[in-house]
């Protein structure tokens, strides 16, 4: 079992329920610049294929899941958390390193990672 967390082209609305119905969320980058950020902040994120990406660690167990459009765009990614105690520090701060938004599927919200202790 996982929390996951969807990160995505969001509008900036304070709800995930203000989010308009008419909303068509972009592609959010190209695979290359979004591995290089992501590895900005957690330069031990391992790849795996082209479309997934494992943070695993005492304090992190999370895989990622790029969903790709075409060879190189990503469309969007699915941050499936499965344990440890700073993992969801991590996801916010790639959330922050890609300046892009995301929807938390235990809340069924707007992930608040802003929120969360910056100690990564």
């Amino acid at each position: 079992m996982s929390w996951d967390i969807y990160i995505q082209d969001l509008p900036d609305v304070p709800s995930i329920n203000d989010v308009p119905a008419t909303h068509q969320p972009k592609p959010i980058g190209e695979r290359a610049w979004i591995m290089e950020r992501i590895k900005t902040v957690v330069p031990f994120a391992e790849e795996q294929d082209r479309d997934w990406i494992f943070i695993r660690s005492a304090a992190h167990d999370i895989s990622m899941q790029l969903h790709l459009e075409g060879k190189d765009t990503v469309r969007y990614i699915v941050a499936h958390i499965h344990g440890g105690e700073q993992s969801a520090v991590c996801v916010a701060a790639i959330v922050r390193s890609l300046g892009l938004r995301a929807h938390d599927t235990g809340t069924g919200d707007l992930f608040d990672g802003n929120s969360l202790d910056e100690s990564l």
